[in-house]
């Protein structure tokens, strides 16, 4: 079952839409990097340590 037909796509969009930020839905594996792309217009950019 792909993260589309689990509902936290769904879930990602409609917290996106309320001004929440989703990057860490991605970093938990909750959508994919190009479902974060899909629902923001941005690339996910994976975060670096230093």
């Amino acid at each position: 079952m792909n993260s589309k037909e689990n509902g936290f796509y769904d879930f990602a969009k409609m917290m996106y839409g309320v001004g929440q930020p989703i990057r860490a839905y991605v970093v938990l594996n909750f959508i994919t990097a190009d479902q974060y792309k899909e629902i923001t217009g941005e690339d996910y950019v994976t975060p670096t340590t230093k």
